[in-house]
């Protein structure tokens, strides 16, 4: 008997068990590129952010959230301090805290070390937004083996481990995952008109991606644009309208939770885009109520239309011209302005001069998206046919994502990091589309050639002409097919084989680039000129010489980027660290070190014990020192190093490391360079580090009046009686030495109105207990006089009785 061609479906069951499978290595391999730094370095946390972050984690597990939430914490920013309960996104210190105490609850085998934690977190997140990723592509572009190649790119593409290895404890290794998150229950929100209550779903994991970072204006601008686009497209529909009122009514609710945010999401012009997409609906949905309600048609519905949007904008324009001279609306940004002009000219060079903000180049794309940067182009192709094709609401995600988020790594090279989610999606679809044609041009190939056997027994058995007639033309039909469906196939498996081919190509260079990028900051490998690889520990022990060779209220002052880990490592004070929400505080900072050594000392004496810089070459402080001349400079003041500043020029080294006249008059120089020479009769050089990496000194002649001033907690400035909020000031001394000095921070209106309601409530609880208090004495002690009136009337023999 000749065999039987294989029913439609018998292999399902076996094709899923493999596309599991292959989800289930995709996570693995997501977490295991991740851990180089671990196996190599040991388990300790990396770079400046990670630090803070490790150290906010800490103060959250030992002292609960209530007093997370109102840390005013003095050892960094000094002497202002900076109020971390409300200038922090705390996600990714509640998640690492949360898993900490039930892997703790569950037994001694499973009890890791918060540290441990917080240097395992990115690459266990890593693989979370691996697995996010196959859901999103599967649930937009509807193929499996789509989904199942986005997970294997996602799992170890540069642009996703740039921010998630191991040790890396940063927020953008869990904002990733929570926007994989967002998007995937955003676009599984629109399957269906029945599948629109799951837009309160996207609304949730929208609030958990505003707490892990401030990236969540992109997530939220995103999702408001696909949802205007549909709108514009025509495919305007009741399920939408709910989904998105649901999605921005529920995140934003949760987003002004959060002190750092407050009311952003309905003031701030950088989010109020998604606002008025939200508003426009309701209008929308007014309108074709009125419409179905009166039973208008063509001319009339439109002329109904018309006159709501018309009086809805009439409306707008009045609130904005009301508000807007109140000041309600708030600027854009510094950062986000950086992203539609120069990156060189947004005002403020504290934020021109981090690396991280240059604009995209080729190179920068090549570097951290390889192979896939060819094949994406391919893949938003079909996804946009798709669209095309489909109209299906979450077909147009992926091409609008994509565009999106080009366009904004192109102005800022360390937004790639959005490209990592979209440029493995796009792989997967432009891969997985030449999988399905050529699974399915197989498959019909087979089925033709068992159609053909059948037809030509059923011709030896004879018939008339004319049913012979007819097999011909379809014979030849399918003969015509089957010569298309070879072609596809072979076109379709060349390209296969092509790129198969070169990717082994692209997991080494992905692997190469992780373990390039699992470098911590405070270590690094070296190799000396005998050819022995070492471990340079410089950082890590200039810190912790700090920590165990100082006193415990030693004062710090370093350039700001090295805060965080003086903070974190040394357990000492610093003048600033990695943040940037004060400006002038950095500026005093910068020009104090580089004023001249005399002018310097002068202020330098009233604010540290000790100065720390990085020295030896490579990204030390000499190679900064444009930056700090030039952020020096952009604050007004009277003194410090403004005759100095004029252009680079002028304060810089040449080729052979000589300096210019005015650059070797400069503290910074002298503390920096071997050649030059500080006063020990202002700083003592206490501390050089085995490969001279670090240096630090101790400041002479320090000021024990201005110490003693800044530690007194009546010389605060307190927002408000009784209030946790209390920065601090200068001490009176610097007063003709530092620049105009802006208030330290301004506490979001939102939260400044909820703690002064919460006072007024305090003191009104104290103010009754008061009242009642007093209330109880008098009635004791008209009791008691009432006592002694009756006792005095009862006379002598009364009292005797009793």
């Amino acid at each position: 008997m000749a065999p039987q061609p294989a029913p439609a479906g018998a292999f399902d069951p076996a094709i899923q068990g493999l596309r599991v499978a292959a989800l289930a290595i995709a996570c693995y391999l997501a977490y295991d590129i991740r851990l180089y730094a671990i196996r190599e370095y040991g388990r300790i946390i990396h770079e400046f952010d990670p630090w803070f972050n490790f150290r906010a984690t800490q103060y959250l597990a030992d002292n609960g959230w209530a007093k997370f939430s109102r840390w005013f914490d003095y050892m960094s920013w000094y002497p202002l301090g900076r109020p971390v309960g409300t200038t922090i996104y705390p996600g990714m210190q509640v998640t690492a805290v949360s898993i900490w105490k039930c892997l703790n609850a569950l037994g001694s085998s499973y009890a890791m070390s918060l540290n441990d934690v917080c240097v395992f977190f990115p690459a266990w997140f890593g693989a979370v937004a691996t697995l996010l990723v196959a859901f999103l592509t599967k649930e937009c572009h509807g193929s499996a083996n789509a989904a199942v190649v986005a997970a294997l790119v996602m799992a170890i593409i540069p642009a996703h481990t740039m921010r998630s290895v191991g040790g890396g404890y940063d927020n953008e290794s869990l904002a990733v995952t929570a926007m994989c998150l967002t998007f995937f229950a955003w676009c599984r929100c629109l399957r269906t008109p029945a599948s629109w209550p799951l837009g309160a779903l996207a609304g949730l994991a929208y609030v958990y991606m505003v707490a892990a970072w401030g990236g969540y204006t992109f997530v939220l601008n995103m999702i408001g644009l696909h949802a205007a686009a549909l709108v514009s497209l025509g495919r305007y529909d009741a399920s939408l309208r709910k989904a998105y009122s649901l999605f921005w009514l529920v995140g934003t609710a949760g987003a002004i939770q959060f002190p750092v945010v407050g009311l952003a999401p309905i003031k701030s012009m950088e989010q109020l885009g998604p606002a008025a997409v939200f508003v426009g609906m309701q209008v929308l949905e007014v309108a074709e109520r009125l419409v179905r309600r009166r039973g208008l048609r063509d001319a009339a519905a439109w002329r109904t239309r018309v006159n709501v949007y018309c009086a809805a904008a009439a409306c707008a324009a009045a609130a904005v011209a009301i508000l807007a001279p109140t000041g309600y609306f708030g600027p854009l940004s510094v950062r986000v302005r950086g992203l539609f002009i120069k990156h060189t000219k947004t005002g403020n060079p504290l934020v021109d001069s981090v690396a991280e903000h240059q604009p995209g180049t080729p190179d920068a794309y090549w570097r951290y998206l390889h192979y896939p940067f060819y094949v994406a182009p391919f893949g938003f192709i079909v996804a946009s046919w798709r669209f095309l094709r489909t109209m299906s609401p979450a077909a147009l995600f992926l091409p609008l994502y994509g565009f999106t988020a080009y366009y904004f790594a192109n102005r800022m090279v360390r937004l790639i990091i959005f490209l990592g989610p979209i440029a493995s999606a796009f792989t997967g679809v432009g891969v997985g589309f030449l999988l399905d044609d050529a699974f399915e041009n197989s498959r019909e190939l087979l089925a033709g050639v068992f159609f053909k056997k059948s037809a030509e027994k059923k011709d030896d058995g004879g018939g008339d002409g004319d049913a012979g007639d007819d097999a011909d033309d379809k014979k030849k039909k399918k003969n015509g097919d089957a010569t298309t469906r070879g072609v596809r196939l072979f076109a379709a498996a060349y390209l296969l084989v092509v790129g198969v081919r070169h990717v082994p190509d692209f997991v080494d260079y992905s692997h190469e680039m992780a373990r390039g990028m699992s470098q911590p900051s405070v270590m690094f490998k070296g190799t000396l000129q005998n050819g022995e690889t070492i471990i340079v520990r410089d950082y890590v022990d200039a810190y912790e010489w700090l920590r165990d060779n100082t006193p415990e209220d030693s004062r710090v002052m370093a350039w700001w980027d090295y805060g965080y880990q003086i903070t974190g490592i040394a357990n000492r004070t610093s003048i600033a660290d990695g943040n940037t929400w004060n400006h002038e505080h950095i500026a005093n900072l910068a020009r104090s070190l580089t004023a001249t050594e005399e002018r310097g000392h002068r202020v330098i004496r009233h604010l540290a014990d000790y100065v720390l810089v990085w020295t030896g070459g490579g990204a030390d402080d000499m190679a900064k020192s444009p930056h700090l001349f030039r952020i020096g400079k952009s604050i007004g003041h009277d003194g410090g190093t403004v005759d100095m500043y004029e252009i680079q020029s002028k304060f810089g080294v040449d080729r052979y490391g000589r300096p210019t006249p005015m650059m070797a008059q400069s503290l910074l120089y002298k503390l920096v360079s071997f050649e030059g020479k500080v006063s020990e009769e202002r700083f003592q050089e206490v501390y050089t580090s085995k490969y001279r990496k670090v240096r630090i000194y101790k400041v002479v002649n320090v000021s024990e009046k201005s110490k003693r001033w800044l530690a007194d907690p009546a010389n605060r400035l307190c927002d408000a009686p009784g209030s946790w909020y209390c920065p601090g000031q200068y001490p009176p001394a610097l007063a003709k030495f530092t620049g105009i000095i802006k208030e330290a921070y301004q506490m979001p209106t939102f939260h400044r109105e909820r703690m002064e309601a919460e006072l007024k409530r305090e003191e009104e609880r104290r103010r009754r207990a008061k009242e009642a208090k007093a209330a109880a004495a008098a009635e004791a002690a008209e009791a008691a006089a009432a006592a002694a009136r009756k006792a005095a009337e009862d006379g002598p023999d009364a009292k005797t009785e009793l």
